[in-house]
């Protein structure tokens, strides 16, 4: 069977450069991370050619911002100016972070294929997950794009330039997206992989704790299992540097994602609730309009989802290391000192540098948080619908 991971890993490549979010290359089989005047000019020219012209459109020409709702009232039109203006925005700031944090994403990458040089059958440990959110991914841009292609059918001409704009902007946010689930995907994987190493370590180390001390065979085996110790230090610090390189890249651009997912969530509640109080009919809203509608509401949550709880278990995967290394204590206490050393500094380093994820230090993301940010959705959903109830 081909190598089909690494096939759906360059067409990914590929398109990022088409769509011009990339602005450098790199090449996973030697690591080289380079700037070329052939990539910078051509991510410079269609990021400049579509940001001037999404600014002209929605400046100089008078359209209905509500393709969907054919007939709404001023609240349908004021929510979905919102949504559709946070996205836009999103879009709009990831192209810009793109040149201004050129450097640092370069950095990022680096270090990540360096990590994957080292350890290629981590591409093997995530082949399911990057399908998984290839298949998401491009369901959420199909039917988009079926979505906007029936409602300008009931719009004038005028209106599908506005629609081609916004759905390259909801391209390219969706591609970052995705560029920091691969990035999350391939840390988790990295871990994974310490963890297996550390639990055969400890499983080793507490067999020969209880052993008779040998002085030439079981000090050998000490310091090659001390060796290993460091080296599953030195790749979690790496890792853990990963994230926070991951977390100031992807900084405002996470804190518009979340805005994004929780916005679009209140409206996504209050639309549908419209639709069943007033009926499609009373609103001009076809059958196909909501069918599309519909199924590309349940891809887009399915996909948050997904993004969602591969940074959740990044939690579990570090609790783990942590668990593993609190079984040292069932010891004996006939090991090397150097093997004990490497247990306490491994041990230290992580109590040093607690892992940390969060959005800007604004919003920390962990399931709590998470389900405080579900609470406040419903509440504040119910609290738009029983505005629409009183005074439209």
């Amino acid at each position: 069977m081909g190598d089909w991971v690494g096939f759906l890993l360059r067409s990914v490549y590929f398109y990022c450069h088409f769509v011009g979010l990339n602005n450098f290359e790199y090449d996973w089989r030697t690591g080289r991370v380079f700037k070329s005047w052939r990539s910078s000019l051509y991510a410079f020219t269609v990021n400049a050619v579509l940001t001037i012209s999404l600014i002209f459109y929605w400046i100089v020409k008078k359209h209905n911002t509500n393709l969907i709702f054919v007939s709404a009232n001023k609240l349908h039109e004021y929510v979905t100016i919102i949504i559709a203006g946070l996205k836009i925005t999103t879009g709009l700031i990831t192209v810009l972070n793109r040149w201004l944090q050129r450097s640092q994403i370069m950095r990022l990458t680096k270090d990540i294929i360096r990590l994957y040089l080292a350890n290629p059958q981590v591409k093997k440990m995530i082949r399911w997950g990057i399908l998984l959110k290839l298949f998401s991914g491009c369901a959420i841009d199909l039917f988009q794009v079926l979505l906007f292609v029936d409602s300008a059918s009931r719009q004038a001409q005028t209106v599908m330039l506005g629609i081609f704009l916004r759905t390259c902007i909801s391209f390219i946010s969706n591609l970052a997206l995705s560029q920091h689930y691969f990035v999350m995907l391939f840390v988790r994987a990295q871990y994974q992989i310490a963890n297996m190493k550390l639990r055969q370590v400890i499983e080793e180390s507490r067999r020969l704790s209880y052993l008779k001390q040998r002085k030439g065979v079981f000090m050998t085996r000490c310091c090659y299992l001390s060796d290993q110790v460091d080296d599953i230090a030195k790749v979690q610090s790496q890792l853990q540097s990963i994230l926070a390189q991951l977390g100031e890249v992807f900084g405002i651009q996470g804190l518009m994602f979340y805005s994004g997912y929780y916005i679009s969530s209140i409206g996504v509640y209050y639309l549908t609730y419209s639709v069943y109080r007033y009926g499609h009919e009373n609103l001009n809203m076809t059958v196909n309009s909501m069918v599309l509608g519909g199924i590309w509401c349940a891809v887009f949550y399915i996909d948050a989802l997904i993004n969602c709880f591969n940074m959740l278990y990044m939690w579990d995967h570090h609790g783990e290391m942590l668990r593993l290394l609190e079984q040292r204590t069932i010891f004996a206490s006939s090991l090397d000192v150097r093997l004990e050393e490497s247990f306490e500094s491994l041990q230290l380093q992580l109590a040093r540098n607690p892992l940390k994820m969060d959005v800007m230090n604004i919003f920390p993301i962990t399931r709590s948080s998470t389900a405080a940010m579900c609470g406040s959705v419903l509440a504040n959903s119910i609290f738009l619908i029983q505005f629409d109830m009183e005074y439209f």
